[in-house]
């Protein structure tokens, strides 16, 4: 039975597994790029600490209500040992966090309450629309000849992403000026047999590309490829 053919897009190199090579969707092209590191994911801490804490805490109280309420006379046993089980019981309830307790306590003046908290719902975010599945790391050697158009020097782009099509390689990307300052958060680009065309507005403007829009090309800012390539540049951006 014949594997199935890959989706276009960036896959494992079949000759070099610290590689990415791009499939067009029909044969392997020689577009590469090093293939991405997995950060590994923090472990969590656990809550023994917390319980240790606790448990600490629990037996100080213990501790200084026995000196309390024990050094008194005989007589007094008995209420000072209801006294004893009732703040062992409200120290019980209450050892969620640490209690600090003095002999002060047996004050006849009750605590002060604690003022009650208003915590405020965070807002809703806005969704974010998903990428396209065809949008795909731009080849370093692309976004340099892109970048080669800037009218202004000190500009550059990051996030380069492209979108093969037929003869045509859509190429979008965030500029941004030397201090890494963002001037324009998505710009795209058309690449046909090694010429550069400026589609979008911010694209037109810094770089002396000639328009996507004009002969020969006639490619729109509205065209789907563009749209779909401007939305994976500014997901990135997020």
């Amino acid at each position: 039975m014949t594997a199935p053919t890959p989706p276009p897009g960036w896959h494992q190199d079949p000759a070099d597994a610290n590689l990415l090579r791009y499939w067009d969707g029909t044969q392997w092209t020689g577009q590469t790029q090093p293939k991405p590191s997995r950060t590994p994911t923090p472990r969590k801490k656990g809550s023994v600490g917390k319980v240790l804490l606790i448990l600490v805490a629990v037996l100080v109280v213990m501790g200084i209500l026995g000196a309390v309420f024990g050094g008194g006379d005989k007589k007094d046993d008995k209420p000072a040992a209801a006294a004893a089980s009732s703040s062992a019981t409200t120290t019980q309830v209450t050892t969620t966090r640490p209690i600090t307790t003095s002999a002060a306590s047996s004050s006849a003046t009750p605590p002060a309450a604690a003022a009650p908290t208003t915590t405020q719902a965070p807002a809703p975010r806005t969704a974010v629309p998903a990428s396209d599945p065809r949008c795909a790391p731009a080849n370093e050697s692309l976004v340099a000849l892109v970048e080669s158009g800037f009218s202004a020097s000190g500009l550059s782009l990051i996030n380069g992403t492209v979108i093969d099509s037929g003869p045509y390689t859509f190429l979008g990307g965030t500029t941004v000026d030397a201090t890494g300052k963002m001037k324009n958060r998505s710009d795209v680009w058309v690449i046909s047999n090694g010429a550069v065309y400026s589609s979008t507005g911010g694209a037109r403007n810094t770089t002396t590309w000639p328009k996507a829009g004009a002969a020969p090309l006639k490619i729109s800012p509205g065209d789907e490829i563009v749209q779909a390539l401007d939305t994976c540049v500014i997901n990135l951006t997020r």
